[in-house]
C-alpha cells in the first residue's frame, strides 16, 4: 500500500485563515502529540476575516497548526481504519459573527513505529536531557509496522506530521475534499 504525508494545501488563493483569541491554556502542541485530551469543554473559538480570504475547506488552516476540519472531511476520517478523537470548535467571521457550523479538530491517536531511518533523509541534534530529535525532510515508513492504518502519526518525537493511505487519498478524491494535498512517501 502506498502512504502519504498528509498537508495542508497551499497552493490555494482565497481561503480562510482562522486565528484564535483566548487558547483557555491549551497549549499549541496538545493535539500534535497523538495523545487524547481529557476534559474538552466545546468553549474554543477561531476567528478568521472574510476580506482576508473567504473560501471555506475541508482541512482548515489555522496558528495553532492542528487538523481542524470540516464534517464531510469527518465523515471520513470516520470510515477509516484509525484512532481519532474529534473536538467541536467555533468558526466565527470577525465583521458579521457568522458561525461556521460543524467544524472540529481531528485529534489523530494512532501513533505507529513504523519509521525508517534508514531510507529517510534526515539529520540528527542532541539536545540535553531530551535525547537525538531526527529533522526529517523524506520521510520512509516500515509497511509492516503501520498496523494498516488510514491515518496515523509516527512515534520517536515525530508525532507532528500526519500520515494517510492510498485508501484515504482515493476517497478524499471521490468527495472532492479541498484544503489538503499529499505527498507519497516510500514504503519499505
Amino acid at each position: 500500500m502506498k502512504y502519504y504525508k498528509l498537508e495542508l494545501d497551499i497552493e490555494r488563493e482565497n481561503d480562510i485563515v482562522c486565528h484564535y483569541q483566548n487558547d483557555f491554556g491549551i497549549r499549541q502542541n496538545t493535539f500534535i502529540v497523538g495523545k487524547f485530551y481529557e476534559g474538552w469543554d466545546d468553549k474554543f473559538e477561531f476567528f478568521y476575516d472574510k476580506t482576508e480570504g473567504y473560501a471555506l475547506t475541508d482541512y482548515v488552516a489555522n496558528d495553532k497548526g492542528w487538523f481542524v476540519v470540516s464534517n464531510k472531511l469527518k465523515t471520513i476520517l470516520k470510515t477509516m481504519n484509525t484512532s481519532i478523537q474529534f473536538l467541536p470548535v467555533r468558526i466565527i467571521e470577525k465583521g458579521s459573527n457568522e458561525l461556521l457550523e460543524g467544524y472540529c479538530i481531528a485529534n489523530i491517536i494512532r501513533v505507529v513505529d513504523a519509521l525508517c531511518l534508514e531510507r529517510s533523509d534526515y539529520f540528527e541534534t542532541e539536545i540535553s536531557g531530551i535525547g537525538i530529535i531526527y529533522t526529517i525532510s523524506r520521510y520512509a515508513v516500515y509497511a509492516e509496522k503501520t498496523e494498516d492504518s488510514d491515518i496515523f502519526k509516527l512515534s520517536n518525537r515525530q508525532e507532528i506530521p500526519i500520515f494517510a493511505s492510498e485508501r484515504f487519498k482515493e476517497r478524499v478524491k471521490e468527495e472532492n475534499i479541498i484544503g489538503i494535498c499529499m505527498r507519497e512517501i516510500e514504503v519499505v
